[in-house]
């Protein structure tokens, strides 16, 4: 572990793939009764595709096939495991191991891309080339419109926002 570098004065807010609430979360079902992080591993705190054999992956490359109802968020469970030699942190949930993918609930999110100047209400949007997650896009043949809405006031790139598909 790295010597400490630096104190803040409050905590931070939240990480990536927290819950934001104690509303309603409901659990993405597979088809086959299991979800698993694919080859590639699955990272924490994004969208994923559920694909028809039970693995669940963050970049699938294109459109995931069945729309929307294939799409989920993974939740952060602390099943990501450090496997990088000295790292100090790790946000992937390796090959075949399990994991939580929800359809509905609040959460926490990186706003790794803007478009314009984005208000509370918002279009989340999930860039299945990149699996980054852009807010305040316009949904094209990869940017896809995951029913979630921003519920922070403002953002910036980078910044921890809560997203929500109950209010907005």
């Amino acid at each position: 572990m790295a010597f400490q570098q630096q104190v803040y004065i409050n905590p931070a807010v939240a990480i990536p793939g927290d819950f934001a609430s104690s509303n309603p979360m409901i659990y993405k079902l597979s088809s086959t009764g299991k979800m698993v992080a694919d080859a590639s591993g699955v990272k924490v705190g994004q969208f994923c595709a559920l694909n028809a054999d039970g693995t669940v992956t963050t970049v699938p490359g294109s459109a995931p096939t069945g729309g929307l109802t294939r799409i989920g968020f993974v939740h952060r469970e602390n099943n990501a495991q450090i496997v990088t030699y000295l790292a100090e942190s790790g946000y992937t949930i390796q090959p075949g191991q399990p994991v939580a993918a929800f359809g509905q609930g609040d959460f926490f999110i990186k706003a790794d891309a803007i478009t314009g100047t984005p208000v509370r209400g918002a279009a989340i949007l999930w860039d299945t080339t990149t699996g980054l997650i852009n807010v305040g896009a316009t949904a094209t043949a990869t940017l896809i419109d995951t029913g979630y809405k921003m519920i922070t006031e403002t953002v910036t790139a980078g910044d921890t926002i809560i997203i929500s598909n109950q209010n907005a």
